[in-house]
């Protein structure tokens, strides 16, 4: 007698395990040698961005799995590792629990930031997606869905904290942020979704320099300026987004604002609309993305003229306060893809990148010269499994 063999399926449902993953190689070339761009300069580069994950999944039971993935960059700049851990509790049809590592969900993108198959960019606008935020959170996220034949909407809340290092354009940074929080909701009808969110943390960017020239602020009476120097404070974050998608083409927009207490940390309004045609395989896009940034005024009383020390002490203040990076940035980005199958596809990407002023707007400033204006050529091949 001869046994069939087991499907995939069979294999899967009988070890409760499932294994998927994901990657994606990038090449880029900016046109300027006077900065980089997410890593790239004038020199092609296919190390920046290019990545590759294994995800595995294992069902314990009707209702409880585990989730975990594993990301490795060609980039040895952003560090490679457990990117998901979390254990997934299904109450029932309509309630969701989730503990552990996982992805904050700030925008419509987060949880498929790094899966460059899932969306029409190569990369999802960086006034946005540019990690000012903090990219993942240890804790619990609470889930409710509920609706009806028209109408689909869910409610999603969570509670964490975060204490690690990522990078912004050329500045790496740790905050420690905790009571980390936040409530979204989303509301579906037919091609429409509409989204809603607030995020709210506690969060200390200590810099040992910055401590130190505190105290001495505090120690001869200044205190006025070393309390607006304070790296101790609230992050509040407000999101909406808009999306429509049919078989002939979409239009998607987000909108962020983002107040910061601490003095090194942005007040920012970001936003981005972008619009595609559908052509199987083809797909047509274009995307108009712009950031502001800001910073809270100094609040200098230290006067000047009456000695050295005094002078040096006001004009190191004023200088902290020149350092903060501003990433105020307008683009215009256009492209295609063009997808091979259900798991390949290739896209090809033009960024005009124009900074506002004489800020940072993202770019790694190698030259003092730099008119804070670039094109970013960029070519992908994305795959899933």
């Amino acid at each position: 007698m001869v046994v069939p063999a087991a499907s995939q399926a069979d294999v899967e449902l009988a070890s409760g395990f499932k294994v998927s993953g994901f990657g994606r190689v990038i090449g880029g070339y900016l046109d300027t040698g006077d900065a980089a761009y997410l890593d790239y300069t004038d020199e092609t580069k296919f190390d920046s961005q290019s990545l590759a994950a294994l995800q595995i999944d294992w069902q314990a039971t009707d209702k409880l799995s585990v989730t975990s993935q594993l990301l490795a960059h060609s980039n040895s700049a952003l560090e490679s590792g457990v990117e998901w851990l979390y254990l997934t509790y299904q109450l029932n049809d309509n309630w969701q629990i989730r503990a552990g590592k996982q992805r904050t969900p700030f925008f419509h993108y987060s949880d498929v930031r790094n899966v460059g198959f899932a969306y029409h960019w190569i990369n999802p606008p960086q006034q946005l997606y540019n990690g000012v935020l903090f990219p993942t959170y240890e804790g619990v996220n609470v889930n409710y869905r509920f609706g009806n034949e028209d109408i689909q909407a869910s409610i999603e809340a969570y509670w964490g904290s975060y204490n690690d290092e990522y990078e912004i354009a050329d500045v790496k940074v740790k905050p420690d942020v905790t009571n980390l929080h936040g409530i979204i909701g989303r509301i579906n009808r037919q091609n429409l979704q509409f989204t809603l969110a607030f995020h709210r943390g506690d969060i200390d960017v200590t810099l040992q320099e910055l401590t130190d020239f505190i105290s001495i602020l505090r120690a001869v009476g200044y205190s006025v300026s070393a309390d607006s120097l304070s790296p101790v404070g609230k992050v509040e974050v407000l999101t909406t987004g808009l999306s429509y998608h049919s078989f002939d083409y979409f239009m998607e927009a987000e909108v962020m604002k983002l107040v910061g207490e601490p003095s090194a940390f942005p007040d920012m309004l970001s936003a981005y609309l972008t619009a595609g045609i559908y052509s199987p395989p083809m797909t047509y896009h274009l995307t108009l993305a712009t950031s502001s940034v800001s910073y809270p005024e100094p609040t200098n009383e230290i006067p000047l003229g009456l000695s050295p020390e005094l002078d040096v002490l006001s004009t190191t203040y004023e200088s902290i306060f020149d350092q903060f990076n501003r990433d105020s940035l307008n683009s215009l980005a256009i492209g295609m893809r063009y997808d091979f199958n259900a798991h390949f596809a290739i896209k090809g990407d033009i960024s005009f990148l124009r900074g506002q002023g004489q800020q940072r707007a993202f770019f790694e400033v190698k030259n003092a010269n730099f008119d804070n204006s670039a094109t970013l050529y960029q070519v992908a091949l994305e795959w899933v499994f």
